[in-house]
């Protein structure tokens, strides 16, 4: 079978908010072309995007699901995504596979967090933007209201395409601005009609607005238009699909997908108007040298593809999907990752529908596909031929913002819980794990409670890995503001040989650097032979600390004086010694805690402004300064880890999940004396009672 000419594909993210209904659109899609022959619903667990048990729990998405179809001698693949932040990464990930996204907008809500979120990521991939309002069948909607909000957030590039026929439980179906067509659905059949005299009101209004819109785009028409001489549909179209693609149009399309109103137009506005793969000219690479290579988007170019989800399946092994933006791949090909140097042997390819596998025999630019077991590649890898290598750019996921510890005794259970857990991040890279050198406890990140609720249940079914999860230890830091000095002696005499170590040190702050030794010793008073002994037990005491067991930092070390016995003198006497000195002279130096001040950039909508700066004000945060839009605010603020657990949690209550953040690790700095009292007094609460 001949492949499908790259002009002819269409790479399509479906974007939005939880509750937008983009599942049930990618529903309604599958279903009006003859894909499904039955129209699944959320609240069933029966769609084929939200296939996992986890999303028939649920009911909603977590994972992004590829759903290919073909709609007019066209190849599509809708890339159905999450809605909610905490899967963020599935967002991020299928878009930077695809040419265009549409966002779902509920008619009953309006812009919402993850609206603006969609939006913005899109923008940063550089891909096509459309709007979907959906539900429109819902009482109390309007397109008119929605339509004005999108206008107000997003600027003057939104563009209706379409208004609705009817509205709230009357709505028929949509009418086409720009051809005077109506889309209609009546008992389930789609009719299509020129617009009534009852509707051609609105739509000619309209009409007159985008034909004005897409002129300006273009200086010859914009003479024609000006000249009064006719201008027609298909001139419009093709100004109109490059000014999408170039962002400078962003169409808005309704309807309400559960009763399949709207879906059709949809399906035009992909074919005519939403950029193909090779839209753009050439692929931008890059060679192994960092030096930018360009590729035409052709089946017959190299090799090039861009893998963005891993999936574990018990089953088969590893599923790696990835889009093919140059060349083509068959089964049996041995193709190298130029990430980590490895060749890969691609065993078979598979075009997905949800959990659904078709084998096929050959993908080309513009194909999205999967594999399996690939022995060493990962998310953000790229596949190309190892004569003539590429590297895609890394796909950048936002920053983790949520965070829980695992306490365990059991080493072996432990190390069981790391290993699970790398796995998944193997899977999504939002999702990560360290063990914190500082607190000594494995620490996992994720985008939320939700995201790091959905990996608890992955380690317990998947790897049978069932722990407590516990609030993160802060990695606070000790440290001094004065200089001290103290002698360490130490002399024990139990019969026969002893144990003789005796050093002076000097201790002072050092800003810069978190430890410097020096060995000023003169006439050798201490051994050279001892020296390292003295060193190695300042370490050993500065790890564990003196006011509260946390490490100490930033301080230099001056061993100076001292003495030793010729036979009874060892290096464990010395180690001994010097930890007893560091220990007098560190509680005579004016010692601290210090506490990791984060950078935190918070995303609000304007009106939550005094509530976010008030509760940043009761964490002990400093705003550093204010910028955004008119709209959407970015405020900088200088905040300590210790009041950022569950801010997330917090930000989202009061922003009514508008609101989002990032953070970053800034510096260490003084805890306020108050505070440090009652950190100290935790920390040594058990030795008491010892």
């Amino acid at each position: 079978m001949a492949l499908i000419p790259v002009e002819k594909k269409r790479n399509v993210a479906l974007a939005g908010h939880g509750g937008s209904g983009k599942t049930t659109l990618a529903e309604a899609i599958l279903y009006s072309q003859g894909v499904v022959n039955r129209q699944g619903k959320v609240e069933d667990g029966n769609t084929v995007s939200d296939n996992t048990p986890e999303e028939i729990r649920k009911k909603h998405s977590i994972y992004t699901s590829i759903l290919p179809l073909t709609y007019r001698e066209h190849s599509l693949n809708i890339l159905d995504t999450p809605g909610y932040l905490d899967f963020i990464g599935e967002m991020v990930g299928a878009m930077a596979v695809s040419d265009a996204t549409v966002i779902v907008v509920n008619a009953q809500a309006g812009i919402e967090s993850q609206t603006i979120r969609a939006w913005e990521i899109a923008g940063d991939q550089g891909i096509a933007r459309a709007f979907f309002i959906n539900h429109l069948d819902k009482e109390g909607t309007s397109f008119a209201k929605v339509l004005e909000e999108l206008k107000s957030q997003f600027g003057k590039a939104v563009t209706p395409l379409v208004v609705p026929v009817g509205e709230a439980a009357k709505l028929k179906g949509v009418a086409d601005i720009l051809t005077r067509q109506a889309h209609l659905r009546d008992g389930g059949k789609l009719k299509k009609a020129a617009v009534t005299d009852d509707d051609a009101e609105p739509v000619d209004k309209l009409r007159f607005e985008l034909i004005e819109s897409i002129v300006e785009q273009d200086e010859k028409l914009f003479e024609k238009y000006l000249a009064e001489e006719e201008i027609t549909t298909e001139e419009l179209a093709s100004v109109l699909a490059k000014g999408m693609q170039a962002g400078e149009i962003v169409p808005v399309l309704a309807g309400a997908a559960s009763l399949l109103h709207g879906v059709d137009a949809l399906l035009d506005l992909i074919v005519d108007l939403m950029p193909a793969p090779d839209a753009r000219g050439k692929l931008i690479l890059r060679d192994t040298n960092g030096k930018e290579k360009s590729l035409p988007v052709s089946e017959d170019a190299p090799l090039a593809a861009r893998v963005f989800k891993v999936v574990g399946e018990s089953k088969v092994g590893e599923m790696t999907y990835f889009r093919v933006g140059a060349g083509k791949i068959r089964p049996g090909d041995t193709v190298y990752n130029p990430h980590t140097g490895d060749n890969e042997k691609i065993p078979a390819l598979m075009a997905m529908l949800g959990k659904t596998r078709q084998d096929i025999t050959e993908a080309a630019a513009g194909d999205i596909v999967a594999t399996v077991k690939l022995k060493n590649t990962h998310i953000g890898d790229t596949l190309c031929s190892k004569e003539q290598q590429v590297q895609y750019p890394p796909i950048e996921y936002p920053k983790a913002v949520s965070y829980e510890a695992i306490e365990v005794e059991d080493k072996a259970l432990l190390e069981k819980a790391s290993s699970g857990l790398t796995q998944l991040h193997e899977e999504d890279p939002t999702l990560r794990v360290e063990m914190s050198e500082l607190t000594r406890q494995l620490v996992v990140y994720g985008m939320g409670e939700l995201h790091l609720s959905v990996a608890r249940e992955k380690l317990n079914e998947r790897f049978g890995v069932q722990v407590e999860w516990v609030k993160p230890r802060v990695p606070y830091k000790e440290t001094i503001k004065a200089s001290a000095q103290a002698q360490g002696k130490y002399k024990k005499q139990t019969g026969g040989r002893g144990q003789y170590g005796d050093v002076w040190l000097k201790i002072e702050p050092l800003p810069d650097e978190d430890f410097e030794f020096v060995n000023a010793i003169v006439g050798g008073v201490v051994p050279g032979k001892f020296v390292p002994a003295v060193q190695k037990g300042l370490v050993e005491v500065m790890s564990g600390g003196v006011l509260a067991g946390y490490p100490v930092s930033n301080i230099k070390v001056t061993l100076y004086d001292g003495s030793y016995h010729t036979v009874d003198s060892s290096e464990m006497a010395f180690k001994i010694a010097a930890s007893m000195g560091f220990k007098k002279a560190f509680e005579e130096a004016k010692p601290v805690l210090l506490e990791p001040i984060y950078k935190l950039k918070i995303m609000v909508p304007d009106e939550y402004m005094g509530d976010v700066m008030g509760d940043l004000n009761s964490r002990r945060g400093r705003v550093q300064g204010v910028g955004g839009s008119e709209h959407m605010k970015i405020i900088e603020a200088l905040v300590p880890l210790a009041e950022v657990y569950k801010y997330i949690n917090t930000l989202r209550s009061m922003t009514q999940g508008s609101g989002h953040y990032e953070m970053d690790f800034d510096h260490y700095e003084e805890v306020p004396s108050n505070i440090a009292q009652a950190v100290i007094a935790e920390a040594n609460a058990p030795k008491e009672k010892e």
